[in-house]
């Protein structure tokens, strides 16, 4: 049997990606979605979730944009500004940041879903930062204090031989290399995740066509397809631009819906996976 979560990340960055995925959520496949609690679109995107009863989690982000709790010593400047993916990396690395400043940012964001009527079924991270050991412990802490039952398990379901070159495919690569210790210490502290995470080489790049592809092979087991649907931004970055909407006409295809009906794939949250043993 194959059981299969379609998440859409970064819901909450901007109006037209939210809008994309709430569309991919009702009129199409996708399943789930991870809401960025410090994003700019959070408070209407977490209403449109809670009025399309949309199961979400939270998107914790030590990346991008502004913190909720201030500024955290090695990490942020003076205005609580995030650095980047490349800079929280080398932090995380290196040992600078205070731990602790952290742990409240995090922990304010899982707030401020809760907060917001949602109640958020799994974990994962922005630029999946949860990788490193210092945030596995603290996110799989954070699902545990706050009744959370599930995270992601980044890593990657397809084989290394097809992974892209480039600077995509160095990032599958470090994703490899962390995600086992990672996905030990979560199912270690009894937090469920899938088997693994699909798409994460197919980045940008996901239409109907490959997306088919992925869903034709697919083996048994219980995935994740991290996706990310939307409308272009025209305010927005690189990232915004019309391959949102591509792969949100991929969601919405019939025919990734045909291959999910002969395959007999059922489609779910993380909310529905098996407790870990």
């Amino acid at each position: 049997m194959i059981s299969l979560i379609i998440n859409a990340d970064d819901l909450g960055c901007n109006a037209e990606r939210d809008r994309g995925i709430l569309k991919a959520f009702t009129d199409g496949i996708v399943t789930s979605a991870s809401l960025l609690a410090n994003g700019p679109s959070f408070v209407t995107a977490a209403a449109q979730s809670k009025a399309a009863e949309m199961p979400v989690g939270v998107h914790l982000n030590l990346a991008d944009g502004t913190t909720l709790t201030g500024p955290i010593k090695g990490l942020t400047d003076e205005r609580g500004q995030l650095p980047g993916k490349q800079e929280l990396r080398r932090c995380l690395v290196e040992g600078g940041c205070d731990p602790g400043a952290m742990r409240r940012e995090l922990a304010a964001q899982v707030e401020q879903l809760f907060n917001a009527g949602l109640h958020p079924d799994h974990l994962d991270c922005h630029q999946h930062s949860q990788l490193y050991p210092c945030l596995t412990a603290m996110t799989t802490d954070l699902a545990r204090e706050y009744n959370i039952p599930a995270m992601r398990n980044a890593c990657p379901g397809e084989i290394a031989e097809e992974d892209p070159k480039g600077e995509l495919g160095k990032e599958v690569t470090l994703y490899r290399r962390l995600a086992q210790a990672a996905h030990a210490t979560i199912t270690g502290a009894g937090v469920s995740t899938p088997h693994g995470l699909w798409g994460m080489p197919l980045l940008n790049r996901l239409d109907t066509i490959r997306l088919c592809h992925l869903l034709g092979r697919l083996p048994e087991g219980v995935w994740e397809l991290m996706t990310h649907p939307g409308y272009p931004f025209e305010q927005g970055g690189p990232f915004d631009g019309p391959q949102r909407l591509e792969e949100l006409q991929a969601l919405l295809s019939a025919e990734a819906r045909e291959i999910i009906v002969r395959r007999r794939i059922r489609l779910c949250s993380f909310g529905e996976l098996p407790c870990a043993s």
